[in-house]
């Protein structure tokens, strides 16, 4: 690619950086050159350079045989500050800014073995995780790995505000404002699967012979700060709240339970089981 092609390239920033670093150094050092002749023993009093009929009396001429041609000056201390921005170029992390299309794009899986929504799981051993570490399951802000007990060696499970078969609507990310159902969680991710948001394309591939890949579109689990309860009734989301009622049974026993509600209406939400995972294309069949 071309020197003008890079600096028209609005999404890398350090590229275009680097490429003006460079012509300024390249201005800075090969621009500026001296005359053909050198210029000595120029008296200088105390008002002043002499006059010019002085300059030119004073200046020796050039030698026999001696070049023309112009002598290059010295590269100057910006020479070592370019090279140093361009450094500096290079190891700054660039951001990418997407378009509205590219950021409601969604993501592709490549060489999936099934066509079921992905169970979340731990990260290969690619450079993020080379550069966590083995006891860093958490690097940048995401999730490498499930979190251990040292002592015990057991797993460390988040604690979920939302269930299996909660209705809630999606707050944050390409699907904001839609109103789906949890269909299951993972506590030691603190991820949910939500029904009919946050889709992604796989591209499964064949495991055997007589077996044919395809292309198919499913949920991806998704953060689960992202969804908030929702209220059918007042179609209102809130927070999550927790009271202990007292309720007296059938045969008269009083006990003390423990709801949940939303803080927006004050309503309990129902407990309620999740309905059954369906491939896309057999719930289009189904409505029509």
């Amino acid at each position: 690619m071309s020197l003008p092609g890079l600096l028209r390239k609005p999404r890398q920033p350090g590229v275009a950086f680097l490429a003006a670093a460079v012509l300024l150094c390249w201005s800075s050092t090969f621009g500026r050159s001296q005359p053909n002749f050198v210029s000595s023993n120029v008296q200088v009093s105390s008002r002043g350079v002499a006059g010019t009929s002085a300059v030119q009396a004073n200046q020796a001429p050039l030698r026999t045989g001696a070049s023309s041609e112009s002598v290059p000056s010295r590269p100057s201390h910006s020479f070592a500050a370019c090279a140093g921005l361009a450094v500096l170029a290079l190891l700054a992390p660039r951001r990418h800014v997407l378009s509205r299309n590219q950021s409601a794009a969604p993501r592709v899986i490549m060489h999936a073995r099934s066509a079921k929504p992905t169970t979340p799981s731990g990260s290969p051993k690619n450079k993020r995780r080379m550069a966590a570490g083995r006891k860093r399951p958490i690097y940048m802000g995401r999730q490498l790995a499930v979190r251990v007990n040292p002592r015990t060696n057991k797993p460390v499970r988040y604690k979920m505000h939302v269930m299996p078969g909660d209705i809630v609507q999606v707050m944050k990310g390409k699907d904001k404002g839609k109103v789906t159902e949890v269909l299951r969680i993972y506590p030691k991710w603190n991820k949910i699967l939500c029904l009919g948001v946050n889709y992604c394309i796989k591209h499964v591939r064949p495991m055997r012979e007589d077996e044919v890949g395809q292309r198919v579109q499913v949920e991806a689990p998704m953060h689960s700060s992202w969804v908030m309860h929702y209220d059918e009734e007042e179609e209102v989301a809130g927070l999550l709240g927790v009271r202990f009622e007292k309720r007296t049974l059938e045969d008269g026993m009083e006990i003390v339970k423990k709801v949940r509600y939303n803080k927006s209406t004050g309503n309990e939400i129902p407990v309620s089981t999740p309905s059954k995972w369906v491939p896309v294309l057999d719930r289009v069949e189904d409505e029509d």
